[in-house]
């Protein structure tokens, strides 16, 4: 019995260095569940699930572009130009395919515009991205106004209220797209070409990758999924709403770092930012649920990241 004691107590510790940002969520969620009476509800853990879809799905693109040696800070305002632009057509047309269609038209076309100004080009990718960022802001306030997008079809509100399983539909959406993505880089030649250009652009051209068709498709495939996202978001809020991704560029990037991606390339891993999205995801859930004040939580986030990122990614558990 000791042996066997010994054994199982060597491997829960080597599964608690490996993985430790999971014990910090398990420790939160306990914490939090003993403070507040209304956080280990239902009712919470479904708003919770929902309201971090978006950035789940945001954050999954991010963490491609990380892997692949590059950065988007246009993510957050494509949500809001795509969100924008499907809420209009949906308006327009009562029909959710072409809102979607519309959404993934106006991502593909931003992530299509970084990736020929980096990949082809060779902009720098902070400065190009950062263009972008100003252009889909602009554009998801002119079109609208600056007011939500209102009239959008009743499906969209059934979406949002959607239980699966005891889980929003939405955050099952935000899954499938986190599995699909992870299936993409783990397991295929592109995937594996990702992580290469990512770790040393010269020797993946070495190795005869083309690292411009590299570049291009991340930054699609980032501008694709946040176009998805501002669907997502407006089936959360009921509304297109044209400001909706102004704060989610720094908790995105901050669930990515704690994720365990790095931000210097060719390390890291798709499925792990679902840590990072879930840590948090639990300690904003669990500080409003307390009545800590927003700048408060501002603060406990950041360091939280800088945590993160000053331990170069031990927290979130890619290295043994």
């Amino acid at each position: 019995m000791s042996v066997q004691s010994d054994q199982l107590a060597a491997r829960l510790k080597a599964w608690t260095l490996r993985y430790p940002s999971v014990i910090v969520v398990v420790l939160l969620l306990v914490t939090f569940s003993l403070m507040s009476p209304h956080f280990a509800t239902r009712t919470n853990l479904e708003a919770t699930l929902a309201a971090n879809s978006v950035i789940l799905i945001g954050a999954v693109g991010m963490t491609v572009v990380f892997i692949g040696g590059g950065i988007d800070l246009s993510v957050s305002t494509v949500i809001s130009a795509g969100a924008v632009v499907s809420g209009i057509v949906m308006a327009e047309t009562q029909s959710v395919a072409l809102g979607v269609a519309a959404a993934i038209g106006v991502g593909a076309g931003f992530g299509l515009l970084n990736g020929v100004l980096i990949g082809i080009f060779g902009l720098t990718p902070f400065i190009t991205t950062m263009g972008t960022q100003l252009i889909a802001r602009g554009l998801a306030f002119i079109l609208s106004g600056g007011i939500a997008v209102k009239d959008t079809p009743d499906a969209m509100f059934d979406l949002g209220f959607a239980v699966f399983l005891g889980i929003p539909v939405i955050a099952w959406i935000a899954v499938a797209i986190l599995v699909v993505v992870a299936t993409a880089v783990g397991l295929t030649t592109w995937g594996r070409d990702v992580v290469l250009c990512g770790a040393s652009r010269r020797a993946a051209r070495y190795a005869g990758i083309e690292t411009r068709k590299i570049d291009l498709s991340i930054y699609l495939l980032s501008g694709v999924l946040a176009g998805l996202a501002g669907v997502v978001s407006i089936a959360n809020l009921g509304n297109a709403i044209p400001g909706v991704g102004d704060t989610l560029l720094l908790i995105t990037i901050g669930a990515v770092v704690l994720g365990g991606t790095s931000m210097n390339g060719g390390e890291g891993s798709v499925s792990r930012t679902l840590i990072g999205v879930a840590l948090l995801a639990t300690l904003t859930s669990g500080l409003n649920l307390l009545g800590i004040p927003f700048y408060d939580q501002l603060v406990v986030q950041g360091v939280l990241i800088f945590l993160g990122a000053a331990l170069g990614g031990r927290l979130a558990g890619y290295r043994a």
